[in-house]
């Protein structure tokens, strides 16, 4: 068996080793035991999946067939928004919708990766949908509206604001005003290769 190891916080790690001597169980024991019952709590997708189930309104099976399709969705969107992404060689600018910006840094690790985006145009163009499948993005809306739709709920930002972006969410973003301005932060960094 491989053995993993959970790289704690101190003060964890801390009060772990003195609950150890109180009660005479190892760290390992009191951290499997917390980690058993937290993974024991259904999360809300495994929830309403047992309650279609329960009611007969789809099998196992069905969600199954209907998650392989919608993952496959995802990837072609992801696919298609790589593919929509032009490079002007000669600014070393990447363009997408009214958007355009660069690349201003990634980690050497390829952990982190962040870009600068401003508007190139007052067409109001959207990105295509895009899904990232690993990374979080950060964006902090420095100047002008930016609109973003995430998951299917559009909301849009203004200066000092920061949207968070989870992995797998499909989204698109448009920016509102020639001043636009957006820093976008990812974690890790995204592979522009077509």
């Amino acid at each position: 068996m491989k053995i993993q190891h959970l790289v704690l916080d101190s003060d964890v790690h801390k009060a772990l080793k003195a609950r150890k001597k109180k009660i005479g169980v190892t760290v390992k024991e009191i951290g499997n035991s917390a980690l058993r019952a937290a993974l024991s709590i259904p999360n809300k997708e495994e929830l309403i999946v047992e309650k279609l189930v329960e009611t007969g309104k789809i099998t196992h099976k069905d969600y199954d067939e209907a998650m392989a399709a919608a993952n496959k969705a995802l990837k072609d969107a992801q696919k298609r928004a790589v593919e929509a992404v032009a490079h002007n060689t000669a600014r070393q600018t990447l363009t997408i919708g009214s958007w355009e910006g660069r690349e201003l840094y990634r980690s050497p690790d390829n952990q982190v990766q962040v870009f600068d985006h401003w508007a190139r145009d007052a067409k109001k163009t959207p990105t295509p949908e895009i899904v990232h499948d690993e990374s979080r993005v950060w964006a902090i809306v420095l100047s002008g509206e930016v609109r973003m739709r995430i998951d299917g709920e559009e909301e849009v930002f203004g200066p000092h604001q920061v949207i968070h972006i989870q992995p797998g969410m499909p989204h698109t973003s448009t920016p509102l005003t020639r001043t636009t301005r957006v820093i976008l932060v990812l974690m890790p960094a995204l592979s522009l290769e077509r």
